[in-house]
């Protein structure tokens, strides 16, 4: 068994303990980095196509309020382009598509104004949330008892059918799973981490650019810099706290550091071994926050073909098996990519089916959209969140009914010399790789006060 010692240990290198470990590096101190896959990035991840065309298969865009994202890959040297934009989108809705530019979709008038007002409503409570303790609001039991997917289907809030049916769609985007089963406390601390609800969902915003060599280039930049101190392939088993330090174990090896930040999925932290046990509303809490389902699909064409027919290669297709698509073409024009995806039951449905029927299905809903030219990629590469054994799902665990009212406190506050980040504990850009940024220098910043 190797044995090695550090003044911090961090478990995990997605963004969060990346960025964690780089402003440990820098402010002296000496760190070690255990990640349990053989590539760094967590949930982001470069793939090949079989042509050798490398795409970007987790997170991947980056937009406005995304400055800490940004300034990483000047620093490392990578160039952001801007996502391709042009042409219509596509809406498919009961069989037919409407073609529309920028970002409200042709829905008639009442449903557009269903709608603003369910977004404004939303947007309203969620501003007056405590941005650090949301579950300490007034109405914090009440907001957590009811579901996202009930706040919908009252015809109250959305008294439009079309709204509801774009929304609960654009609501299963967000969270990976039916809205049913994500707690309206919960949901309201993305809105509140983002500005709104009008943010997550606006590709203008969100999706404005795309690095050239893809963000998880970005993450192995960060870890070279880092050098040895990273270690692949050493998932961690055990935590042990004692009284001046903590051991960290692996397989092969265990780490004595001052203290430890854990820098996964929730639900992958909930897996590790305390010495001794947390608190149990640590443990209720990430074993209560689990990711979605997502299955993702890149195909490339000779070239992207959709541009030819005017559109943007963005889609919705609510009542679809595949409900959206992006453009995710390189930034030379060639091959044309297409970056599709199924989320929640219905990828649950279709990751039952057999490669063959899976592929077909997918291609056809593409083609109801794009025309019988999707029918026919150069390349299909299929990335199933759910089947990532240190993912468990994507693309962030979301919270449940009751269980920020009940273990809320716990999602950020320190066991001894245990520290949390990750998405899913920021405050600001929740849910997205600066969330995750921000969480990791966040936990870097309460070490550095201790030590």
């Amino acid at each position: 068994m190797e044995q090695s010692t550090a003044d911090v240990c961090v478990v995990g290198a997605g963004f969060a303990g990346l960025a964690a470990a780089r402003n440990l590096a820098q402010a002296g101190r000496e760190v070690i980095v255990l990640e349990a896959r053989d590539r760094v990035g967590g949930r982001v991840w470069n793939r090949e196509l079989p042509d050798g065309t490398v795409v970007s298969a987790g997170g991947t865009w980056l937009g406005d309020g995304q400055a800490r994202m940004f300034r990483l890959a000047r620093e490392y040297g990578l160039r952001a382009y801007p996502q391709y934009d042009d042409g219509d989108h596509v809406l498919r809705l009961d069989g037919a598509d409407r073609r529309y530019r920028g970002t409200v979709p042709k829905l008639g008038p009442a449903a557009l104004a269903s709608l603003g007002l369910a977004f404004t409503r939303l947007n309203a409570m969620a501003r007056r949330l405590p941005a650090d303790a949301p579950w300490l609001a007034r109405n914090a039991r009440a907001l957590d008892t009811r579901t996202l997917g009930q706040w919908l289907a009252d015809p109250l809030n959305v008294p439009s059918g079309t709204a509801y049916t774009v929304l609960k769609a654009t609501m299963s985007l967000l969270f990976c799973t039916d809205p049913a089963e994500v707690s309206l406390l919960g949901a309201l601390v993305l809105a509140r981490g983002g500005g709104g609800f009008d943010y997550y969902t606006d590709s203008g915003r969100t999706e404005t650019h795309l690095l050239d060599g893809g963000t998880p280039e970005l993450a192995r930049r960060m870890a070279e810099e880092l050098g040895d101190a990273v270690r692949l392939a050493s998932p961690v088993r055990r935590i042990v706290q004692n009284g001046n330090d903590v051991e960290v174990r692996t397989d092969a090896l265990r780490v004595r550091a001052r203290r430890v930040i854990v820098a996964v999925p929730p639900v992958l932290a909930g897996r590790i071994q305390f010495e001794p046990a947390p608190p149990p509303a640590v443990v209720h809490l990430r074993q209560r926050m689990t990711p979605g389902q997502i299955i993702r699909v890149h195909t490339s064409y000779p070239e992207p073909f959709w541009r030819g027919l005017r559109l943007s290669g963005q889609s919705l297709a609510p009542c679809s098996a595949v409900p959206v698509t992006i453009d995710q073409t390189p930034p030379g024009g060639r091959p044309g990519v297409l970056s599709s995806y199924a989320f929640g039951p219905v990828a649950v449905r279709l990751g039952r089916l057999e490669p063959k029927e899976r592929r077909d299905v997918w291609l056809r809903a593409l083609a109801e959209r794009f025309g019988p030219e999707a029918l026919h990629p150069l390349g299909y590469l299929e990335t199933d969140w759910s089947a990532e054994t240190w993912s468990a799902g994507g693309m962030i665990g979301h919270f449940p009914p009751g269980a920020l009212t009940s273990y809320g406190s716990a999602l950020r506050e320190p066991v001894g010399r245990i520290h949390w980040a990750g998405s899913e504990t920021a405050t600001q850009m929740h849910g997205l790789m600066e969330g995750a940024v921000r969480s990791g220098e966040r936990a870097a910043r309460e070490v550095l006060a201790l030590n």
